[in-house]
Order: structure tokens, then sequence, then C-alpha cells
């Protein structure tokens, strides 16, 4: 099989040259971002006021990515300490769905910028989820 100089050069040449008059899709990301679903589930968000320690979303996390810490005063749960493990997550929005709070005391915020340079800045305690303000 003989392979033609239309088909190396003249083929792609015509896509490149097609590809040329369009107008581009990258998006330069930190100074633009592209709008966010409403749908798209991203960093977790603890309310710890709302929050009655019934660990229904501690238990039914695929990866376990939230440790709760709870202790009973007066027939009554109080949360004592909250992990969760970001780099483990993988934003299925289970926690949310099975949490029996009304308002959800766990959301899944739109925020997606997560990179970190360790595993440990990637664990969340009480005192982080109200520094980062989410």
């Amino acid at each position: 099989m003989k392979i033609s100089a239309k088909t190396i050069i003249l083929e792609p040449l015509a896509v490149t040259i097609r590809y040329l008059f369009k107008k581009p899709v990258t998006v330069q990301y930190p100074e633009e971002k592209l709008e966010i679903s409403e749908r798209f589930r991203g960093f977790l968000s603890y309310n710890y006021e709302v929050c009655t320690a019934c660990l229904s979303c501690e238990r039914n996390c695929p990866n376990q990515c939230i440790k709760i810490k709870s202790r009973k005063e007066n027939k009554k749960r109080i949360v004592e300490e909250f992990l969760y493990f970001a780099g483990r997550c993988m934003f299925c929005g289970i926690c949310h769905d099975v949490c029996p709070t009304k308002p959800k005391s766990i959301h899944l915020t739109k925020n997606y910028e997560l990179a970190d340079t360790s595993r440990e800045s990637l664990v969340f305690d009480l005192k982080k989820f109200y520094y980062r303000g989410d």
C-alpha cells in the first residue's frame, strides 16, 4: 500500500487551516475561569451548628473521607472533632444526600482549587474549615 503526498501533506494542512480561523477554546486559567455548572460538586463545606452528629455521612462515605468524634450531653450528641480528608474525596455527594438535618450540615461547594504541596495540608478540621471561609 502506497501513501501519496496528498495524504501526508495536504489533508493535515487542510485541518490546520480550518482551525486557524476558529475562535480558540483555551482558557488562561489563573486569570480566566470557566463558568461552573449548577450541578458541579466541589470542595466540602461543613456547618457545625446544624450537625446532629448522627454519623451517617461517616458511615456512608465510600472512601472514608469523614471522621467524626462526638459526645453525648443531655440526650443530645455534640461534635467534638470533625476531620475531612480532601485528598481521598471523590466528590460523589453521598455525604450530602444522606444528611438528615434541615438545612443540610454538609454541602458541596463550587470550589475546585484544592491543589497543595503535601497530603497533610489536605486534611481539614473545624479550625481549617472556618479559616477557609467555606
